[in-house]
């Protein structure tokens, strides 16, 4: 038998939180395994899942374009920085 994953192991996997995978599995994309007295899902749930082209209202997909959103905000505020400093050095120059 394949070894079961906790929402831990998913969670490192999908490099999300805890609170993602429990909010996944309470909203029904993630379903645990039956009749263990723990939280675990089989590999090959999560195999499917991760085979499985993401849709539009995916958690996961969902997720992932909101790192990446996050990340180019962070990077167009430092550009925006940049350009100022040149601008401003440029006007420097240009006035004197």
């Amino acid at each position: 038998m394949d070894k079961l994953l906790t929402q831990k192991d998913l969670a490192e996997r999908w490099q999300v939180t805890v609170r993602a995978i429990e909010n996944w599995r309470k909203e029904g994309v993630l379903t645990p395994c039956k009749g263990i007295p723990a939280i675990r899902f089989t590999q090959q749930h999560i195999a499917e899942l991760e085979g499985v082209k993401l849709e539009k209202a995916s958690p996961l997909r969902v997720r992932r374009l909101e790192n990446e959103i996050e990340k180019l905000k962070e990077e167009n505020e430092k550009l925006k920085g940049i350009l100022t400093n040149v601008m401003v050095e440029t006007s420097k120059v240009i006035t004197s």
